[in-house]
């Protein structure tokens, strides 16, 4: 028991060893910006989203859509559209950019913002690259019932659709790596019901919608553009550890609002964070 005790000690105490070095390998690398360090000399170029594509899933579940008249299908896209038609495709994606450049901009990392008609550098050492490929804005309604029974057994169900808004990027970070990574997310609306009364076999439900708008789609490419510089910054520390160790322990986790790493986790237990890699 004792050998048992004291193996289990030296492991622990060899895996906050790591975890330490890790540690500092990853905050030295963050923090030479703001020490003014002679080492700091990376710079972030960044391509921006040069379009904004509009997509309408619900219309994939409409039978015969793509035989419909193009009368017949305004009338369908209109009756399943409530915030793509009304999306400001400029303000949309400068919400995004704003919120990205900015949290990329706690790092005091020099950015360099390169033009769609312009070549990136080739990504090295010196040279971090995030090209984001494509930009998606889909909304979609989804169908949905809510089951619930009575004390006397009785069953009864209540039929709803919730609409959906999603925002997807498509990312590249440039030579070396010439994979396509993803990152989406979304908002939703939320129903809730509460029974009033049960008679004649059914029931009588009092409902709430919180409902989507245009502005919830504004307020989550803001938040996108904010997620995405947080998880560049955080795979920018994870990769730097990993060139210099030749192996990946440890994830970490950023804090832009004090330039900081908030915390260190083992990478197998971050293995569904961070960018999909297609």
């Amino acid at each position: 028991m004792k050998r048992l005790t004291l193996i289990l000690s030296i492991l622990c105490s060899l895996a906050f060893v790591g975890c330490n070095s890790d540690y500092y390998l990853a905050n030295s690398y963050l923090n030479k910006f703001e020490r003014g360090s002679d080492k700091a000399t990376e710079t972030i170029y960044v391509r921006m989203p040069q379009g904004l594509i509009h997509t309408n899933s619900s219309l994939n579940d409409v039978p015969g859509f793509m035989f419909m008249s193009v009368e017949e299908q305004d009338s369908v896209i209109a009756s399943k559209t409530a915030i793509l038609d009304k999306l400001d495709d400029s303000i949309f994606m400068n919400q995004f950019a704003s919120l990205f450049l900015f949290t990329l901009s706690r790092t005091q990392m020099p950015i360099v913002l390169v033009p769609a008609d312009a070549a990136m550098p080739a990504a090295d050492n010196q040279h971090l690259v995030v090209d984001f490929v494509q930009m998606e804005a889909d909304e979609y309604i989804e169908p949905h019932r809510s089951d619930f029974s009575t004390r006397k057994g009785l069953r009864y169900s209540y039929d709803y659709e919730l609409r959906h808004f999603a925002l997807n990027l498509w990312l590249q970070f440039g030579a070396g790596d010439s994979s396509v990574y993803f990152k989406g997310d979304e908002v939703a609306e939320q129903f809730s019901g509460t029974v009033t009364a049960l008679r004649d076999g059914r029931a009588d439900l009092k409902t709430h919608f919180d409902r989507i708008n245009v502005n919830d789609a504004y307020t989550l490419a803001r938040r996108m553009g904010y997620q995405c510089a947080v998880l560049f910054v955080e795979k920018m520390l994870t990769d730097h550890v990993r060139d210099v160790k030749g192996a990946n322990e440890f994830y970490f986790l950023y804090d832009p609002r004090f330039n900081a790493i908030d915390e260190v986790v083992p990478i197998s237990e971050a293995s569904s964070w961070g960018f999909e890699k297609l």
